[in-house]
């Protein structure tokens, strides 16, 4: 009997293609998703194309992804062995059934955070005058709230920081925060992909045999690759710029790469 392939847990945006406004679309570029219009939106170059053709025939590959659901059937990839949704808000399982143990676990822990996400829209766009522009919204599984967006004009300099610390501390009691260019993410600390992570493989793999690799572009994808047997990610990407700057800081106070 053979092996069984890998497990891959991968993020998609930025880790396995790009949006047309942060990359121009080449020729030879294949198309990776479109937008609610049926039009291209984002591209895989030619590296990510064989990156993407070697993950699907030789590992079982998961996404895990802040994309709705709905975003999700947009991306021009199948994904036959499920995928994790909604910054894992939402698990989609290899038959495309939604985990309906998941969302209901996911709606209890978040009910009484209804009211209050909704409340966030409007703030937001409040603590936003004298800043610029932000477009607000949350991130939906059947009508319930998972997490809030915040989203500034590309034509503006960021100034999310900013605005972050304008907002008010009672929301760092029950909400985390991601930063990522023009956007904004405002989260629940229930919802996290690393739970959707451990959640899934208790149910793909309950004795842990399984060999786990994992790819991720930014900082909030740290937490869930640390559950792979090894990890990596994109050069110039979020977390790589972040490990590069860190080590030279801690080359410079200690004058030596490693420990005592």
């Amino acid at each position: 009997m053979l092996p069984k392939q890998p497990i891959i847990l991968v993020d998609l945006d930025d880790t396995l293609f790009q949006t047309h406004r942060r990359r121009s679309p080449e020729q030879h570029d294949r198309v990776a998703s479109l937008d609610r219009h049926g039009k291209p939106l984002a591209f895989m170059s030619g590296k990510q194309q064989l990156m993407v053709d070697w993950l699907m025939a030789h590992s079982e590959l998961i996404a895990v992804t802040a994309r709705s659901v709905e975003s999700l059937l947009r991306v021009q990839m199948p994904f036959p062995h499920g995928a994790i949704c909604l910054n894992g808000g939402a698990i989609v399982l290899s038959n495309g059934e939604i985990d309906r143990h998941w969302q209901q676990q996911q709606r209890n822990e978040l009910a009484h955070l209804q009211n209050r996400m909704q409340q966030l829209c409007d703030e937001l766009e409040q603590h936003a005058e004298g800043l610029g522009t932000v477009r607000t919204w949350t991130e939906q599984d059947d009508q319930h709230h998972i997490y809030v967006v915040a989203k500034q004009h590309h034509s503006e300099a960021p100034f999310l920081h900013s605005l972050t610390t304008r907002l008010p501390t009672e929301l760092w009691q029950d909400f985390y925060l991601h930063i990522n260019g023009h956007n904004l993410a405002i989260i629940p600390k229930t919802v996290s992909k690393r739970r959707a992570v451990e959640y899934l493989l208790q149910q793909l793999d309950p004795e842990g045999q399984r060999v786990y690799l994992g790819f991720g572009d930014s900082l909030s994808d740290f937490d869930f690759l640390q559950l792979c047997d090894w990890f990596g990610m994109p050069k110039n990407s979020q977390l790589n710029r972040f490990t590069h700057q860190a080590l030279q800081q801690d080359y410079q106070q200690k004058g030596f790469f490693g420990h005592d």
